[in-house]
């Protein structure tokens, strides 16, 4: 079985670690959270940080009972083993002696999001990020839903994030440790942030690293790991958060996805969609995709089911059609009845401004500028009212 992406990604990688090199001059910001990096195991954490230049490193661990100390010799690549492993939440503040950092982390295993949510009355939807960080919060400040110290301030809202926070940006790992956080805040408020994979996070996942930026491969190649390491499934705490997202959720009647989805796709009911899913991220081909010399026992056409399921054009990743045509209203149709559904909003597929297809039942949520804007699905009596949310001006309704 030939697996030609991995092969090509180390290639690509050999490149982009020759880019991260001429990158590094320019002295990008690679500490606190934009170069945190837990691995994690069955009895340890291991803890990796940067900083911004080389010093003694420190870490203190705090849980609910006790807080533990570590010091490292000066460099900008830090590393500290708690073991055994804290359970449970835990406070990490890490950095240098005059540049502390603070992130907290919970240690309790990942539950698997479902994929089939509540109905809410309003509800925001961001399309793809891609590691701006600066985009986004701008975004998400002039929607109300964090303040200027970008702390959860939507209460009860909520929030879904389309796929593809990853690749392409410089603060991709910033980014992500920042909607972890507002995942927590918004669930203690009584609100909720859902995040779906999108393609971008499958490829990371699987090292195809073509749209790594430089700043974020300078970070791995610090950490002395390949970029992929940062999210591996099993063993990177990001890896393991990311691999508990559905690809696909429906509140109420709108359906969301990161590329689309097709009729082969909706022979599926939605949840056991999304249980294959997790059977496909949880079996070792998906863990060692990259590994060129590991042969999964897999019949061919078996593993035609993955590479399809994963890569394929027509698969929930890397679907455009529905945006790219006005022709499929009788597949959009089939789709939406089949998962009891009346709005499909997708991203990946970039349009100039957040925008609505075929009467309303699609609806293209992926702008040319990552994050710049917000979609808002207001309930109203006559079905969905929709708002553009700029850092412009007021909500515009369209």
């Amino acid at each position: 079985m030939m697996r030609p992406r991995p092969a090509a990604a180390i290639a690509i990688f050999a490149l982009m670690a020759c880019s991260a090199a001429i990158f590094a001059r320019s002295q990008p910001d690679i500490a606190g959270e934009n170069g945190l990096w837990l691995s994690v195991t069955d009895d340890s954490v291991v803890v990796h940080w940067l900083t911004a230049i080389p010093a003694a490193g420190s870490l203190a661990v705090a849980t609910p009972t006790d807080t533990a100390r570590f010091s490292t010799p000066a460099g900008q690549a830090h590393r500290a083993v708690l073991s055994p492993a804290p359970a449970g939440p835990v406070t990490l503040q890490y950095g240098s002696a005059d540049a502390l950092h603070t992130t907290f982390v919970d240690l309790t295993p990942v539950p698997r999001r479902a994929a089939i949510l509540a109905a809410v009355d309003s509800l925001y939807i961001v399309g793809d990020t891609h590691g701006d960080m600066a985009a986004l919060t701008t975004g998400l400040t002039a929607a109300g839903l964090i303040d200027e110290g970008l702390a959860w301030t939507g209460g009860r809202r909520h929030l879904v994030f389309a796929g593809d926070l990853t690749d392409r940006g410089p603060d991709v790992l910033r980014l992500l440790w920042f909607v972890y956080r507002l995942e927590r805040e918004a669930a203690e408020a009584g609100g909720a942030v859902h995040v779906l994979l999108g393609n971008h996070e499958i490829m990371v996942m699987l090292s195809d690293l073509r749209y790594v930026h430089p700043k974020e491969a300078q970070v791995a190649e610090l950490h002395g790991a390949s970029y992929q390491q940062l999210f591996d499934v099993r063993e990177s705490f990001l890896g393991r958060w990311l691999a508990s997202k559905p690809a696909v959720v429906r509140t109420g009647d709108v359906l969301i996805t990161h590329g689309g989805v097709t009729t082969e796709t909706a022979r599926l009911p939605l949840q056991a969609f999304d249980d294959t899913l997790a059977q496909y991220m949880g079996e070792d081909l998906f863990h060692r995709w990259a590994d060129t010399t590991f042969h999964p026992a897999l019949d061919s056409a078996s593993y035609q089911v993955r590479e399809d399921f994963f890569w394929g054009p027509r698969s929930v990743f890397w679907h455009r059609e529905y945006v790219q045509s006005d022709t499929l209203a009788t597949e959009l149709d089939q789709v939406l009845t089949e998962w009891g559904a009346s709005i499909l909003v997708v991203g990946h597929t970039a349009v100039p401004q957040i925008e609505a297809r075929y009467d309303g039942r699609l609806i293209a949520a992926h702008t040319r500028r990552y994050g710049a804007e917000l979609l808002l699905l207001a309930r109203a009596p006559a079905g969905w009212e929709r708002y553009r949310i700029t850092a412009d001006g007021p909500p515009e309704r369209f």
